[in-house]
Formats: structure tokens, C-alpha cells, sequence
């Protein structure tokens, strides 16, 4: 079963008034060919049900990486692989953007963020004066 599922619509009051789902979950090669053979089950057993007549879309964005370091999708060597999915409310479409990489980076990079963790969103900029 995947881990760190989380919704980003129940997260942000912004996201939940869209149109559109947005969810994050990871799990291990091996989870992930699951996903590959059956994506609207494996969907389903996270709780994120697509219809029938809601296509699924899935990228890999670095595909090469992830078969050099899960040959077959059947590694335990610590690879993940992290997956952005969003759509099926107004858009019959559910997209899946994935990525694979080593457990040793999580946490490794220091991130900008665009806003604070308690707020919603980027706060308004002023115009500068001319």
C-alpha cells in the first residue's frame, strides 16, 4: 500500500473550491507496477475513485533513471517513487506525474517556499511606485 497519501484538496481551502482533485502519495517499484498493470484499482484501494468515463494519464519523468535503479520494478534498494495526480471533477481526465529517486534525498534540499505553512496562499504584492 502506498504511503504518505495525502490530499491537497482537503489541505488548502484554495485547491478544495477548484474544479479539480490534487493528491500526493508515494510508494516502492514494486507498488508502483501495480499501479502501472491496474491504475484505477490501485487508485481505488488509496480511497480516489475515477469513473469509467475519466481517463487516466500517467508521465514518468525521468523513466530511464527509475529502470536503471528498480530493474523491473522489483528492487527494495531504497528506491521511491513520489506521484502528483489531479482532475476527474470538472475535467474528465485524472493526470499522474511520477518520479523516481533514492530515500537519501528526502529532506536533503532546502526549499523556497512561496508562502508561510499556516497560510493559504502568497500574499497580495504591492505595485512598486514609479
Amino acid at each position: 500500500m502506498p504511503t504518505k497519501i495525502v490530499d491537497l484538496s482537503a489541505r488548502s481551502e484554495i485547491i478544495r473550491d477548484e474544479p479539480f482533485h490534487v493528491h500526493f502519495w508515494e510508494c516502492t517499484p514494486s507498488e508502483y507496477k501495480k499501479y502501472l498493470g491496474d491504475p484505477r484499482t490501485f487508485l481505488e484501494k488509496m480511497g480516489i475513485k475515477i469513473p469509467k468515463e475519466c481517463r487516466i494519464e500517467t508521465t514518468i519523468e525521468n523513466h530511464d533513471w527509475l529502470g536503471e535503479h528498480a530493474p523491473g520494478m522489483a528492487s527494495s534498494n531504497g528506491t521511491i517513487v513520489c506521484n502528483v495526480g489531479g482532475g476527474n471533477v470538472a475535467r474528465q481526465v485524472y493526470r499522474v506525474v511520477s518520479y523516481g529517486h533514492d530515500h537519501s534525498t528526502v529532506g536533503k534540499f532546502k526549499k523556497k517556499l512561496l508562502h508561510g505553512v499556516e497560510e493559504q496562499q502568497v500574499k497580495a504584492r504591492r505595485k512598486a511606485a514609479k
